[in-house]
């Protein structure tokens, strides 16, 4: 009987080990509904952030850059040929976003390449038109001011 709680335990721990962030998330496509309350704070905390991984960096200029997906804030780009690099979504207020370049080459990252349509002028990174991550290394983004990426 030992042996049976022990086994029993130790599922419910695999199971639990196995569950990203904490509480449930809305089911995608069902329309609203009233979200789990464990998930809510899990967000507020900073535990259920949305992720990508497995993005390509493309293009050699910032018009033939791979476009970041939008609300992802935390973002792996794992495919990094010599001189290509990612576009940022339009720099509004509030955003945040990290970028892994788990490639083998230096990322360079360009704000969006349609003018932010608040400001009406192009947005800009570190008060530049572009940054980049060396490989195996992150960059921290942050938008406090609409239309101006704070990049570290």
């Amino acid at each position: 009987m030992k042996k049976f709680f022990a086994a029993l335990i130790l599922a419910g721990l695999a199971a639990t080990a196995a569950l990203a962030g904490v509480g449930t998330a809305p089911t995608p496509g069902q329309g609203p509904s009233m979200p789990d309350g464990t998930w809510l704070l899990g967000v507020a905390n900073g535990q259920n952030a949305s992720y990508q991984s497995g993005i390509t960096a493309a293009g050699t200029t910032q018009a033939t850059a791979t476009q970041l997906p939008a609300a992802i804030t935390l973002i792996e780009v794992d495919t990094v040929a010599a001189s290509t690099g990612v576009n940022l979504v339009t720099a509004q207020a509030g955003i945040e976003i990290s970028i892994y370049n788990n490639g083998a080459n230096t990322l360079t990252v360009y704000p969006a390449v349609a003018n932010n349509p608040v400001t009406a002028a192009q947005d800009t990174i570190n008060n530049s038109t572009s940054t980049t991550i060396t490989s195996h290394s992150s960059l921290y983004c942050f938008v406090a001011k609409v239309g101006i990426w704070a990049c570290k």
